[in-house]
């Protein structure tokens, strides 16, 4: 019987050693993480994502930075769970617990921007991308515009 056990202890090991090389790795080279979240009402969105967005993609400090979209049909379904990736989930919960998700809500086109699994700085608006989110996505990946 502690045969099998050692065996399938040493399984489980095995099989979970991939994944958390991956994990590990995965921190040490984490990539900072800007998301998105607008809606298809906003014409500051479709601005955005006509305009802005193409022009980031292109640019040298998009393949830098980890890119996430969440896209809903309207702002009020911005502020449910359900519209937002699991794993970016927590993003949500933590602005609408803080001063500015208070105070702005569904306010779109909205940029969060993470680092080291943290919220470190939020904007709204085309002209906070322009000229806040932008300049900072620069400074924290060392890119030239």
């Amino acid at each position: 019987m502690f045969k099998r056990r050692s065996v399938v202890a040493a399984g489980l090991t095995l099989a979970a050693a991939p994944m958390l090389a991956r994990a590990v790795a995965a921190q040490g080279t984490a990539k900072p993480i800007l998301v998105f979240a607008g809606d298809e009402t906003s014409e500051a969105c479709k601005i955005w994502r006509t305009q802005w967005e193409p022009l980031f993609k292109q640019a040298p400090v998009f393949q830098k930075v980890d890119y996430r979209v969440v896209f809903t049909k309207t702002p009020a379904l911005l502020l449910k769970p359900a519209s937002w990736p699991t794993d970016l989930r927590w993003v949500l919960d933590a602005f609408l617990m803080s001063q500015v998700g208070i105070e702005q809500g569904a306010e779109t086109p909205r940029f969060f921007l993470i680092q080291g699994g943290q919220i470190t700085f939020t904007a709204v608006g085309n002209s906070a991308w322009r000229d806040v989110m932008w300049p900072t996505l620069l400074d924290v990946t060392n890119a030239q515009p």
